[in-house]
């Protein structure tokens, strides 16, 4: 299997943080190749961190977030030559386990591409924090095609809209069939209308899915028990001395409680999947599909 990963990395501080360095690790672990981008002014010292990892580093400015990263890199690949393509990107602290039993798992699953979780925000699509593309993806030109029309949007609910939103139904509309480790599905109804992976982490990593979201950690915008949080990476084994993260100054304005609110009813007031056939498409796939069973 010869696989590709392209990382995505951004740092306020211009660094390269110790769970950066992990991730890479690990993906080189399952990948044949790791491409490293970054927006961050990182010094010759700072890059020397990913040395004998990736097998390239492409600086940028910061602009168009990680889909711009990715699409530099991509233009320097040929993807025909690959059975799988890995994007994923700095968002997220993990593998909190080896992602090689997670591989094996999806290999059962006959989709053309899959993800960590899928989400309803604006619409049904897989999260963009990590996604795998397999051969039929690959060798269709698709996945060029749409990059090739990435822009470097500098508002990120635009970039949401057009690219992790658009990528996911762009290859639906072409045939392509989509899985997750774990699905919005899988969860109760009130998790539904939100990012599970800052709501509920820990039931998301119980149903596989090896990563936490840096901004879980570093905002916990639906204050959940950060403790149990750390209790359980550190319980797999995940280092706590990587945990690393820009913390932002508090909204002093908008006290917590009302923050939590004006979130709820964002969600609760947000529209439905605007195609109600492709929903219904995905629901009866991932009903039907052969589950991927957890230990």
């Amino acid at each position: 299997m010869r696989r590709v990963a392209i990382f995505a990395h951004y740092d306020s501080q211009d660094r390269i943080k110790r769970y950066v360095v992990h991730h890479l690790s690990a993906l080189r672990e399952v990948c044949s190749e790791v491409h490293f981008a970054s927006t961050a002014k990182l010094s010759v010292d700072e890059l020397s961190a990913v040395d004998g990892i990736a097998a390239s580093r492409h600086l940028s400015e910061n602009k168009g977030y990680d889909f711009a990263m990715w699409r530099r890199v991509l233009a320097t690949l040929d993807l025909a030559d690959w059975d799988e393509l890995v994007l994923t990107n700095s968002s997220v602290l993990g593998p909190l386990v080896s992602l090689a039993p997670i591989f094996r798992r999806m290999q059962e699953s006959p989709c053309d591409f899959w993800g960590m979780t899928d989400n309803l925000d604006y619409e049904y699509h897989l999260q963009s924090y990590f996604l795998v593309f397999r051969r039929p993806i690959l060798q269709s030109g698709h996945l060029e095609a749409f990059f090739s029309s990435v822009l470097p949007y500098q508002r990120k609910e635009q970039t949401i809209r057009s690219y992790e939103v658009g990528l996911t139904h762009f290859l639906l509309d072409q045939g392509f069939a989509p899985d997750v480790v774990a699905s919005v599905f899988d969860f109760d109804k009130r998790l539904r209308r939100s990012n599970a992976l800052l709501y509920a982490p820990i039931a998301v990593i119980d149903r596989g899915v090896p990563y936490v979201k840096a901004e879980l950690l570093r905002d916990n915008p639906h204050q959940v028990n950060l403790a149990s949080v750390r209790k359980r990476m550190e319980a797999v084994g995940y280092p706590w001395d990587f945990v690393e993260v820009d913390r932002k100054p508090p909204r002093r304005f908008l006290p917590g409680a009302i923050n939590r609110l004006r979130f709820r009813v964002r969600r609760r007031f947000q529209s439905l999947p605007s195609d109600l056939r492709l929903r219904a498409a995905v629901l009866a796939m991932l009903d039907n599909r052969k589950r991927i069973r957890h230990p």
